[in-house]
Order: structure tokens, then sequence, then C-alpha cells
């Protein structure tokens, strides 16, 4: 298993007509994979009341799984997106 942080944006306009992504959540979850570890997180928020338009799912470095053999160097973040824009 890996910890994932998930989080959760939306697009918004700043008063100079930008879009920006705006964290409107954040979960930390324990998954086999990015894609189980963006279920796990949609099941502890209330999705509906967000406005979402973008997930990232990023496999926190430094920390092995039970798997993984131990060793000098941390394992770099593994970053995944999902937009949920048409």
């Amino acid at each position: 298993m890996n910890n994932y942080r998930v989080s959760f944006y939306q697009d918004v306009l700043n008063s100079a007509g930008h879009r920006f992504k705006c964290l409107q959540r954040q979960v930390d979850v324990q998954s086999d994979g990015p894609s189980r570890a963006l279920v796990l997180a949609e099941r502890l928020i209330d999705d509906e009341r967000l406005n979402v338009d973008c997930i990232e799912v990023v496999r926190l470095a430094g920390v092995p799984s039970s798997t993984e053999h131990t060793s000098n160097h941390l394992t770099p973040p593994c970053k995944h997106i999902w937009n949920r824009t048409p």
C-alpha cells in the first residue's frame, strides 16, 4: 500500500480575469494505486457540495510501502490529474 494525497480543485477567475485552481479539499489516503485512492477520497468528502473541476492524486514521497525495499533515497512523487470540465 502507498500513501496518496488527493486534492480537489475548482477553476475560478481572479479580479483580472485570469483562471487559477482554488483548492477546495485535500485528503490523505492509503491505497494500492492512484485510481483507487481517488475512489476512497471521494467517499470521504461530500463531492456534490463542492464544485470540483480538477482532481490531483499525488503519491507521497519518502513513504515506502510494506512491499518496497528500504533504501537511502526518497521516491519522487507521482502526480495523476483528472479534469471534470467538458
